[in-house]
């Protein structure tokens, strides 16, 4: 059975590019021919961290951006031992 389409990286990250810009995101997945759904999921992956005001955001804001940087320095190890395994 086919899990649907598989989409590179790169255009995974400039779909949530093109997304940050419009600010909506059902536009822009109706214009790539995605779904709203996997854009949601890539834009949760690949955005860039916003930054928070430490004095008043709340604790729910800070544990979702304590995930969203333990997700960033999961790729960047796995980019990392990809790059060390294929220079060897």
């Amino acid at each position: 059975m086919s899990r649907g389409k598989q989409f590179t990286v790169e255009f995974k990250r400039e779909a949530v590019r093109k997304a940050e810009i419009s600010g909506s995101v059902a536009q822009t997945a109706r214009e790539l021919g995605i779904s709203e759904k996997s854009l949601y999921s890539w834009i949760k992956q690949y955005a860039e961290p916003k930054s928070l005001d430490l004095s008043t955001a709340t604790v729910s804001e800070l544990t979702a951006r304590i995930r969203q940087l333990e997700r960033v320095m999961v790729q960047k190890d796995a980019q990392i031992d990809d790059n060390s395994y294929s220079a060897r």
